[in-house]
């Protein structure tokens, strides 16, 4: 029986194996994440869902005041993670302070 179990915790702390693939697949999906989308770019100090927010507004650009969901609306042709997502950037970007 001792022989099984130490054969299963020697499967579980090897970093070669399937479990380690998944470990090391979401520590680069997540340092993806932190880097690409949650901390603003050098060059402009935006965002990418703030940049695409922008764009969508010029896009809109015709000299008349445009609604929030209509922003919104637009902004999600660019923007594959919802319009919740576009919304708190727009509130935050509307209100000067640093996305959180």
């Amino acid at each position: 029986m001792s022989g099984a179990k130490n054969k299963n915790i020697d499967v579980q702390n090897n970093d070669s194996g399937l479990h380690g693939q998944y470990k090391t697949w979401f520590l680069d999906y997540a340092s993806y994440v932190i880097l690409e989308r949650a901390v603003p770019a050098v060059e402009d100090g935006l965002k990418p869902v703030q940049r695409r927010i922008l764009h969508a507004m010029k896009e809109m650009d015709d000299g008349r005041f445009n609604k929030v969901a209509n922003i919104i609306g637009q902004a999600m042709q660019y923007h594959p993670h919802g319009d919740a997502s576009i919304g708190d950037a727009l509130v935050n970007m509307g209100q000067k302070r640093p996305a959180c």
